[in-house]
């Protein structure tokens, strides 16, 4: 459990950071040489694949530490985390091609917009609770 805290308290200090004007206004993003921002936004990518996929992946997996939770989980909700794990490989992908500052924004700002769907999808599915029996919704 205590894993767990360090974990959240290190991706919202990451998330913290890249809400600061440096990262969400273009042109203080374009000040930064490409090569520069390139590597920044490919560390925030990290954060999102990581620190932010991995705790649901533990939780849905094959080796699930709650398999109550996986058992219950709705395809439908396991289809959206795929869709998001799928959206946010096309865009750091996207990052490494990026030829100018306005399209590595434009990665970036799509990268912070699944960071926050999959904060909420795995939030609503760690949050499950009982048996497959007792869950409603």
């Amino acid at each position: 459990m205590a894993g767990i805290k360090k974990q959240t308290k290190r991706v919202v200090r990451a998330l913290n950071d890249w809400n600061k004007p440096r990262f969400v206004e273009l042109d203080e993003f374009c000040k930064a040489s490409l090569k520069v921002n390139k590597i920044k936004v490919n560390e925030f990518a990290n954060v999102l694949t990581e620190d932010i996929f991995r705790p649901l992946a533990n939780v849905l997996g094959e080796n699930s530490e709650r398999p109550l939770v996986a058992l219950a989980t709705s395809k439908e909700k396991i289809g959206k985390v795929i869709y998001l794990a799928e959206s946010a490989k096309r865009d750091i992908e996207a990052i490494d091609k990026a030829i100018s500052n306005e399209e590595l924004f434009r990665a970036q700002n799509r990268l912070r917009e699944l960071c926050a769907a999959v904060v909420e999808e795995s939030m609503s599915i760690m949050n499950y609770e009982g048996t497959p029996f007792e869950i409603k919704g």
